[in-house]
C-alpha cells in the first residue's frame, strides 16, 4: 500500500562519462540550447523517445522535466502505466459488518503511480552527482536508467581526439547506491537477518544432463545461527565470505528484515570489514498533506524532502 504522507526514497551516485576516452563530459544542465544531459532529455521528449515498454506490457513514461537553478535541482517525473492491472476494492467495517465496494476504470483508462527523481546539480566529482529516487511499484532505478541512457545515447556530440581531429562520441550513464546504513546498526534497531546465501555459476559436481540442459545458477541457503549482534559473529561473517569465495562462490549474500518493516538483500563486498558491512537503503521521508499515487506535476514537498535527504550526505 502507498501511504498518503510518506514516501521512501533510494540515494544513488550519478555518473555521466563520454563514451570515447578522449572526449569530454556533458555537463549536467547548461544554457537551453547548449550541449547538457538535460538538454538530451529535453531533445529525446520532444521526439518522443520517453518510453519503455515492459516485457508484462506496462509502458514507463518520462512526463515531466523542472530544472529550478535557483534551488539548483533537476527533477524528473515518471509514469508507470498497467494496462493490465486489477481494478482496487475499499473495504468498509460497520458494527462487524464488512462491505466491500469495487472501483472500476474506464475504458481507455490505465492504473497508474508516478516516482520523482530529484537530481543535485552541484557535481561533487567531475561529472558525478547527488540524485534521490522515490520508490514506487515498477518503478526501480534500471528501468528509469534505460530511458536517461536511450536519451544520451541518441545525443550525439563532437569532439577534437588527441591528434586533433573531429570525432562523434554521446554520453553514458552509470549510478552506484548510496551506502548509508551499516549492518551492525541495522540489528541493533530491530533489524534481522533471515539467512546467508550463497551463488555460483561454475559449477562442478552438477549432474550430468547427457545434453538436454546445461548448468547456469547454483544456491546454497543457510539459516542463521548464534548471535549476529555480536563482534565474533560479524568476525565470522567476514572469514566465512572469503573463505568461500577460494571455493569460486561469486556472490555472499545476507537476506535483512529491516525496522520498518521491509525486506532487503544484501551483497558482502570482497573488501568489507566486520565493523562497517555497509548497504543501500530507502530512507523514509514524510509531508504535510496527502499525495496522490499519480501526478502530472512534481509535488514541491516531495522535492523539498529529496534535497534535505541528499544533504545529509
Amino acid at each position: 500500500m502507498i501511504e498518503k504522507r510518506s514516501r521512501f526514497l533510494r540515494r544513488y551516485q550519478f555518473r555521466f562519462s563520454p563514451r570515447a576516452r578522449s572526449g569530454y563530459a556533458l555537463p549536467l544542465t547548461a544554457t537551453e540550447g547548449e550541449l547538457s544531459v538535460l538538454e538530451a532529455l529535453r531533445v529525446a521528449q520532444r521526439n518522443k523517445k520517453v518510453t519503455v515498454k515492459q516485457p508484462n506490457g506496462d509502458d514507463v513514461d518520462l512526463i515531466a522535466i523542472v530544472h529550478d537553478a535557483r534551488a539548483k535541482l533537476l527533477t524528473l517525473l515518471f509514469h508507470r502505466t498497467s494496462p493490465d492491472a486489477a481494478d482496487p476494492a475499499y473495504r468498509r467495517v460497520v458494527e462487524d459488518k464488512v462491505s466491500l465496494r469495487q472501483t472500476t476504470k474506464e475504458r481507455d483508462e490505465e492504473q497508474t503511480v508516478s516516482a520523482h527523481l530529484v537530481i543535485d546539480t552541484r557535481s561533487f566529482d567531475a561529472g558525478a552527482y547527488n540524485a534521490a529516487l522515490e520508490e514506487m511499484p515498477g518503478l526501480s532505478l534500471s528501468v528509469v536508467k534505460q530511458i536517461i541512457a536511450g536519451a544520451l545515447n541518441e545525443y550525439k556530440y563532437a569532439y577534437e581526439d588527441r591528434k586533433g581531429n573531429k570525432q562523434e562520441t554521446y554520453s553514458t550513464f552509470k549510478a552506484l547506491g548510496h551506502k548509508s546504513e551499516n549492518l551492525t546498526d541495522t540489528l541493533k534497531n530491530k533489524g534481522s537477518i533471515n539467512y546467508l546465501t550463497l551463488t555460483r555459476t561454475k559449477i562442478p559436481d552438477a549432474p550430468d544432463s547427457e545434453g538436454i540442459a546445461e548448468p547456469a545458477l547454483e544456491r546454497l541457503r543457510y539459516k542463521i545461527v548464534g548471535d549476529p549482534t555480536s563482534k565474533e559473529w560479524l568476525a565470522g561473517l567476514v572469514k566465512f565470505a572469503n573463505k568461500v569465495r577460494e571455493d569460486a562462490w561469486d556472490d555472499v549474500s545476507l537476506d535483512l528484515s529491516l525496522d520498518d518493516d521491509r525486506h532487503r538483500t544484501v551483497k558482502l563486498e570482497r573488501e568489507a570489514e566486520a565493523a562497517e558491512i555497509m548497504f543501500v537503503r530507502a530512507e523514509q521521508v514524510f509531508v504535510s498533506r496527502d499525495l496522490p499515487p499519480c501526478t502530472m506535476e512534481v509535488v514541491p514537498e516531495l522535492i523539498e524532502a529529496a534535497k534535505k535527504l541528499m544533504a545529509k550526505g
